[in-house]
């Protein structure tokens, strides 16, 4: 991984993790860098650090060093799960049943120990070997390393209130001396409903088809759109909003743009629609076009369209809105946990469990 992109996921705000039935949803929170996590008072639980990059041939077995401080009692247990992503670009931690990615790195770490109990102003050591396979393929693999604490019991008949708390550290592992490959699709476009006067809201559904993740410089995504009435006069243009946009392989997420146009929009009337997503190199990874008719405030009917030359609705260096994201970070979560009694288990088909809390919110959400 180069060094601009070592840089950028190594200064990751703090992230949300929620547990929700049998997956953790990650929201990526805002790249700007962090000062060194405690435990200061603030946290009850830390660790350092929150990504762990690196770069290993086909064959071999690395080993990297994570410190976990605690400012409290928790029985801690530490585990690999899958790591996934969702439309709306948040990240989720899921267990091996629903870790169907082939770019997936679960399997390849193992963490020592996986299992502690920790007491306030502990500090351990956890060895987390990354034995990387030889048939392992191109590319590079993902994965996320949770790490839970759960309070002790409670005594018969307390109604205190215990804190557990959940880290997430992200996993990126490069294959020495294989090909990153960056390719994606434009999956669909569409045009959502807009009041007179109102921008309009256009959603694009990429996909990265590649086997390397797109976010950090120098690989931040770059998406454009033109829109032409029938007559081909360009009314309005529109890029992306300018962070946050990660993804990494075999995942779609939608990619959002808004335009103002030039000229109202006329009911019964034909407009098309370019759409360019690539690179702040100039690369364009795909291109799309969308004609539609308009009327009462949406579209009437829209089908695929020949992308017309010249390819102004590709992705150019005179874009001025350029997104760049930070992968993944450290997610720290205190859920609370009333420890009763007598607990009862919720039917299998609920919502949740029995005991868990309400997850609270990241500092700045995706």
């Amino acid at each position: 991984m180069n060094a601009p992109t070592r840089r950028l996921l190594g200064g990751l705000a703090t992230a949300a993790v929620l547990l929700l039935g049998q997956a953790r949803f990650v929201h990526g929170a805002s790249p700007s860098p962090l000062p060194p996590s405690g435990p200061t008072g603030a946290e009850m639980l830390s660790v350092q650090p929150s990504l762990i990059s690196i770069e290993a041939k086909p064959g071999t077995t690395s080993l990297v060093k994570l410190t976990l401080r605690s400012a409290a009692a928790f029985d801690i247990k530490i585990s690999s799960r899958g790591l996934a992503q969702g439309v709306d670009g948040s990240f989720a931690s899921v267990p091996a049943e629903q870790d169907t990615s082939q770019y997936s790195a679960r399997a390849m770490l193992t963490a020592t120990p996986a299992s502690l109990q920790v007491r306030p102003g502990d500090i351990h050591t956890i060895d987390v070997a990354i034995a990387v396979p030889a048939d392992v393929g191109d590319g590079s693999r993902y994965a996320i390393l949770t790490i839970t604490g759960m309070p002790g019991a409670a005594p018969v008949g307390s109604a205190n209130v215990g804190f557990g708390v959940e880290l997430g550290v992200s996993a990126i592992v490069k294959i020495t001396d294989t090909p990153q490959t960056r390719t994606g699709e434009i999956r669909n476009i569409s045009v959502e409903p807009a009041l007179p006067g109102q921008a309009l809201p256009i959603k694009v559904e990429f996909a990265n088809t590649g086997n390397s993740h797109y976010g950090a410089l120098p690989n931040e995504l770059v998406t454009t759109a033109v829109l032409q009435d029938s007559a081909g006069t360009q009314l309005a243009t529109a890029g992306a909003n300018g962070n946050q946009l990660s993804l990494i392989p075999s995942f779609v997420r939608d990619i959002a743009l808004s335009m103002t146009p030039s000229q109202s929009m006329v009911d019964n009337a034909k407009y098309h629609l370019e759409v360019g997503v690539g690179l702040k190199d100039g690369t364009i990874l795909d291109r799309k076009a969308l004609d539609f008719t308009w009327f009462g405030g949406g579209v009437l009917g829209a089908t695929s369209a020949p992308v017309q030359p010249p390819a102004g609705a590709g992705p150019t260096t005179d874009v001025p809105l350029i997104i760049a994201a930070a992968l993944f970070g450290a997610a720290v979560v205190v859920l609370i946990f009333v420890i009763l009694q007598r607990i009862r288990r919720r039917p299998a088909g609920g919502q949740g469990t029995a005991g868990q809390g309400t997850a609270g919110q990241g500092a700045a959400g995706a």
